[in-house]
């Protein structure tokens, strides 16, 4: 015989979707994620959010380390009503003791919706075939071989930064965006989106340090659909025009002898520096994911761009980490919302008297 489960969130769902990656949505559909944010945002701002994860409680399995992607979930699952637990390789038996499919099976009993950072896509999609809650890809590290990782989470952010910061006049679909570095998780993300956006997206990077193939080759479907532009490219002179230069960093995790061979390789060509924003244009704004090399932390001189652009008028970075929080709120209050079950107001009376009562003969006054 069979029990049921104890879940409020109905372990067979009709409908369960996951968030895996932003190839995955329409335009329409990342319109709606936006708007979405931008009105829990206005709401944070004035106090007054809708708790639309009330009583409800998030797995967060970290396979890597993390400061936006972990603050953010957190903090957006509390603000929202509910919990979130934090799950790092040293507290559950993911991948070691237990197969990760069955570790996907006994969160979903216990949790409402689960976030997964992991080294491979793969992993994060069988996670999700054998969940029965919704799962939410919050990065896959390896961007290139046939494991294309992405980082859909942050490519909310950046979305609704570059909405915030759009030169006056211009769309959405209207915007130039360039990424300079190594490109890797991030840039992978933001050209499925903006090619479904309609958008110019350019990628400016080294000879084989740009985008790996399929990853374009479905960026330049998209665009054929919604009129966009993916431009691949080494030549820095391409930021001309741009209304948003992200930089991305090419040395994190990597060896001593491999620091200095990328080092040699992106020289100061692939440096987001004043000049080169002065290059791009006199409106032009900086984002960084973060945490970016601009020197004064594990490489005392910068990286992939200067201090100078880090602190001038010109960056938004801080604003598009912030706006990691209104993304994680838009996540939950998305995922959860479907497979919501009201509680009645007959059973909430009916459990708290046979609670009372039962406790009452266990502990007699």
């Amino acid at each position: 015989m069979r029990l049921p489960s104890s879940s409020a969130t109905v372990l067979n769902k009709q409908h369960l979707t996951h968030f895996l990656n932003m190839n995955q949505f329409s335009k329409e559909e990342i319109l709606n994620w936006i708007e979405l944010m931008e009105v829990l945002k206005e709401a944070r701002r004035k106090n007054a959010l809708p708790q639309t994860f009330k009583s409800k409680s998030l797995g967060m399995i970290f396979q890597q380390s993390s400061t936006r992607t972990r603050v953010s979930f957190e903090t957006a699952a509390t603000l929202l009503g509910g919990h979130a637990l934090f799950l790092s390789p040293r507290d559950i038996h993911l991948n070691t003791k237990e197969t990760l499919e069955d570790t996907s099976r006994v969160v979903a009993r216990m949790c409402d919706v689960v976030m997964i950072r992991d080294d491979l896509y793969a992993d994060i999609e069988r996670y999700a075939e054998a969940s029965t809650i919704p799962v939410i890809n919050a990065m896959s590290c390896d961007v290139h071989g046939d494991d294309c990782g992405n980082h859909p989470t942050q490519c909310l952010a950046d979305l609704l930064t570059i909405k915030e910061h759009l030169p006056e006049g211009k769309k959405l679909e209207d915007a130039v965006v360039v990424v300079i570095g190594d490109a890797s998780t991030p840039t992978a993300s933001l050209a499925y989106a903006t090619s479904k956006l309609g958008m110019t997206m350019k990628v400016i990077s080294p000879m084989g340090y740009n985008l790996p193939q399929q990853v374009i080759d479905i960026a330049n479907a998209n665009n054929e659909l919604s009129g966009g532009r993916l431009i691949i490219t080494d030549d820095v002179n391409e930021v001309v025009g741009a209304d948003f230069i992200q930089a991305e960093e090419w040395c994190w995790g990597r060896s001593p002898e491999e620091v200095s061979k990328r080092d040699v390789i992106f020289g100061e060509n692939y440096v987001t520096t004043m000049e080169l924003m002065e290059k791009a244009g006199p409106e032009t704004k900086f984002m960084h994911v973060l945490p970016a090399n601009a020197g004064g932390t594990q490489w005392e001189e910068h990286k992939e761009v200067t201090r100078e652009v880090m602190e001038s008028g010109r960056s938004v970075v801080f604003d598009e980490a912030e706006n990691r929080l209104s993304a994680m709120m838009a996540l939950l209050t998305y995922y959860s919302h479907p497979h919501h079950i009201e509680p009645k107001q007959e059973d909430i009376e009916f459990f708290q008297a046979r609670t009372d009562k039962l406790l009452n003969s266990i502990f007699p006054k």
